[in-house]
């Protein structure tokens, strides 16, 4: 078998065709650019621009000196970089060598080229890693790695609400040079871009970069991996785009009704996120401000609130967030990243989710909304038989607290609500509300808004994983049942019961993430042993209940 090759690794990104070569870059600070200009690849009129960036004295330097007495002078250096850019076909082609990537203008970067090409070509039983990002508020990112390769089935992706954001495994590249050159897979990385080996002959290059599109637009249906597509970019001239957009405003700009909104992560520095200790925002109206990961989405609103809402849509591009290792912002980790790329917003249009992911629109495929209406649908047939009172609503803070004690006056119930454990990974862990006659776990929620059952359901959850995974939570809740009846002595609940007032337990009035929430926590209860049922409270609107409440006083 062959063992050597013409080619080696480079980063390929695809971005729209049709466009001046000098669109596709943004410019590099002059000092850094040795050649920026005009190259011929095979014929093929492209353009190049490389540089060598010099590295300060990092900042920790002072530190390390003031321990060692030792001066760290040749600490300063220099990194090469170089951006290539091919127009081949109905597409341009950039291929990039250390930091040239930065000078892509991200706007006109092809954002599903690389994972298209891993679904099609990534060998499902040899994985190495795989990135995803939760669709939602939470804006939750796990990357799973297995070095020696694992299986699809080892990763534990979820089938609905996550999308995958970079793979990397063993690959056929069997239809390019080097595969032809080797006759061996070898392991690549996707992402937006494609990290593979490529050749060092011009026209073998154009030849594979033509190849690389026709295996993207290859059908995916005989692919393990086809439903990493299932979530797809939507592009920024579709017609729903300007709604989206004013929602999305809306929420910057306070509307809790617009959708919810959480601070998130950008894939392409998820690497620095470990490092980073505080972020600098600029260019979002008024002097920078530095702030914490905490306080990042409110840092945000308070800027962009007084703006209108074509501001704070603009601002999403041009405003930008650094991560930086230091707590007061001064010592950058990598450069700017456009703010959009930071934030995370799901809004719903008749059923279907549209999210705004790292600076970008999706939308969750129909065929995959109607399965989770389908399997949610049938979930909420599986009702507890509880006999529970008339919630009133008080218009006091504890009214939730109140009608738990309502519901624990009744034989069979112990009241369980702000009576909180204590574990060694939880300091204050809420292990339910109520206890059933029947042993019945049971969460209960007036849900007045969407991301009050989307708490509901992680609430219900950490407390479900809790009597399962640590000894000491179970013993409390026995000794909290043995309190309130000495006689009673329980082995651990017999199901997990979710009992609402507000809004009654349809697929209808549920939003599309909290769905999928709901279809997670009930993998979670079947995992951990239990069943979940579900529980309407009777209830009286808040509107009539302080109607009766004023004609009282």
């Amino acid at each position: 078998m062959p063992l050597s090759t013409s080619c080696k690794p480079v980063s390929v990104y695809r971005l729209e065709g049709g466009r001046d070569l000098a669109d596709y870059l943004t410019p590099a600070d002059e000092e850094d650019v040795l050649f920026d200009g005009p190259v011929t690849v095979s014929g093929i009129e492209g353009w190049q621009v490389l540089g060598v960036r010099e590295t300060d004295r990092p900042g920790w330097a002072d530190q390390v000196e003031s321990w060692t007495d030792r001066e760290l002078h040749e600490l300063e250096g220099a990194q090469p970089w170089t951006v290539l850019v091919i127009p081949v076909g109905d597409w341009t082609f950039a291929l990039t060598f250390g930091g040239g990537h930065h000078l892509l203008n991200d706007e006109l970067v092809d954002q599903s080229f690389g994972l298209s090409y891993a679904i099609r070509r990534l060998d499902a039983e040899r994985l190495g890693t795989v990135g995803r990002a939760a669709l939602d508020a939470t804006a939750r990112l796990i990357q799973t790695s297995f070095p020696g390769g694992g299986d699809l089935g080892a990763f534990g992706l979820e089938p609905f609400g996550e999308m995958v954001t970079r793979a990397a495994g063993s690959a056929d590249l069997g239809d390019l040079t080097y595969g032809r050159e080797t006759q061996r897979k070898h392991q690549i990385r996707a992402a937006r871009s494609l990290h593979l080996p490529m050749p060092s002959t011009p026209a073998a290059l154009i030849q594979d970069l033509e190849t690389l599109t026709k295996i993207v637009d290859e059908p995916d249906e005989h692919s393990a991996l086809r439903f990493w597509a299932q979530t797809r970019p939507i592009g920024k001239r579709h017609s729903l785009v300007p709604e989206l957009e004013r929602r999305l405003a809306a929420a910057l700009g306070g509307d809790r009704e617009a959708g919810p909104l959480g601070f998130a992560w950008p894939q392409n520095a998820i690497q620095e996120a470990e490092a980073a200790v505080s972020f600098k925002l600029r260019r979002a109206g008024g002097s920078p401000v530095v702030f914490t990961h905490g306080d990042g989405l409110e840092t945000i609103l308070d800027r962009l609130l007084p703006l209108n809402p074509r501001e704070r849509i603009r601002l999403l591009r041009d405003a930008t967030v650094t991560p930086c290792e230091d707590a007061d912002g001064l010592q950058q980790i990598r450069n700017p990243i456009a703010l959009g790329k930071w934030i995370s917003f799901e809004t719903e249009i008749d059923h279907s989710t549209y999210c705004y992911h790292q600076g970008q629109w999706f939308r969750i495929g129909e065929q995959f909304v109607a399965q989770i209406r389908s399997q949610v649908a049938e979930l909420l047939t599986h009702r507890a038989d509880l006999d529970l009172p008339t919630w009133l609503p008080t218009g006091k803070q504890d009214d939730e607290h109140r009608y738990c004690e309502l519901v624990a006056e009744q034989d069979g119930y112990v009241l369980l609500d702000q009576d909180f454990a204590k574990t060694p990974f939880h300091r204050k862990l809420e292990l339910g509300d109520l206890l059933g006659p029947e042993d019945q776990l049971i969460h209960v929620k007036w849900l007045e808004r969407a991301t009050a059952a989307s708490h509901l359901f992680v609430q219900a959850g950490s407390a479900a994983w809790s009597l399962r995974a640590e000894p000491d939570a179970l013993e409390q809740l026995r000794a909290k049942v043995r309190a309130a009846d000495p006689q009673r002595e329980l082995k651990a609940p017999s199901a997990l019961v979710l009992a609402v007032a507000g809004r009654p337990w349809t697929v209808e009035k549920l939003f599309t993430l909290s769905q999928i929430g709901l279809l997670r926590l009930n993998a979670e209860a079947r995992f951990l042993g239990t069943t979940l049922k579900f529980a309407e409270i009777p209830y009286t609107d808040k509107k009539t209940a302080k109607k009766l409440r004023d004609e009282a006083a």
